[in-house]
């Protein structure tokens, strides 16, 4: 089966002041092509660093990894910058790589209007609400037309109550540009209504315990919808299990 990232037997060690500290050991997983997969595990046990191997920004790991470029990055915060519009943010990546050509504008003109930003184009991000940026930020990722997606906690500094629906949102629109992506989470119920497939590490040194198909009856579930199926609860209660279980084993 073909695979758009592939990670074999990844080990990660960083230096502390005590000495070193192995955070990822012997790590491997697939993601095939415009699959959403989602890492969850308990606090500490390397998530971000794994997301910064596959992103490139840590290279002293061993171990092989296969991953398509280009890569879109989505941090925690949206990285908005305030003193430029709406616009002027989405196609900063363009400017930068000089891809400012007719074909990629209309690209994002289209990304604009089709995810309700169109309007706001020409404001600025203090006027916008926490998931209108966040949607602005996926937009000025997708502009790059990277060929996987990373996601690094991209809910976390919004409110319980937005945090569903942009999730819901987000995640629409992945699966419209049918877009290989990995996120990582510490939210089970995210990841879940998220997720084609969920990836279960272990504590520290963080290496897969699991690994989980998401299937839910029905066609066209949105994130939202998800979570209201009656196989929400039980993914859910085997995800907690799973981690919880296997950090008693190593107290």
């Amino acid at each position: 089966m073909e695979t758009a990232l592939s990670l074999k037997d990844i080990s990660y060690t960083y230096q502390t002041l005590q000495g070193e500290t192995k955070s990822l050991e012997h790590l491997s997983f697939s993601v095939e092509p415009g699959e959403f997969a989602v890492i969850v595990g308990p606090s500490g046990c390397g998530k971000t660093t794994l997301l910064n191997i596959i992103a490139g920004l840590l290279t002293d790991y061993t171990g092989q990894i296969d991953v398509p470029k280009p890569i879109g990055y989505m941090f925690q915060k949206d990285q908005l910058l305030e003193w430029r519009s709406i616009y002027k943010n989405v196609v900063l990546g363009l400017e930068i790589k000089q891809q400012m050509n007719q074909e990629n504008i209309c690209k994002i003109n289209r990304m604009l209007k089709r995810y309700g930003l169109e309007e706001f184009k020409h404001s600025y991000p203090r006027q916008l609400s926490g998931g209108m940026r966040q949607r602005a930020a996926l937009v000025r990722t997708l502009a790059l037309s990277p060929k996987l997606l990373l996601l690094d906690e991209p809910f976390s500094a919004l409110d319980a109550q937005t945090r569903i629906q942009v999730s819901n949102d987000i995640g629409s629109i992945i699966k419209e540009e049918q877009m290989t992506t990995v996120m990582v989470t510490h939210d089970l119920a995210e990841a879940i209504s998220m997720a084609d497939k969920v990836i279960v590490l272990s504590r520290r040194p963080g290496h897969v315990i699991r690994q989980m198909e998401i299937l839910f009856h029905g066609t066209n579930l949105t994130p939202e919808t998800r979570r209201n199926q009656p196989e929400f609860k039980d993914y859910f209660q085997e995800i907690w299990r799973e981690i919880h279980e296997n950090d008693i084993e190593k107290s």
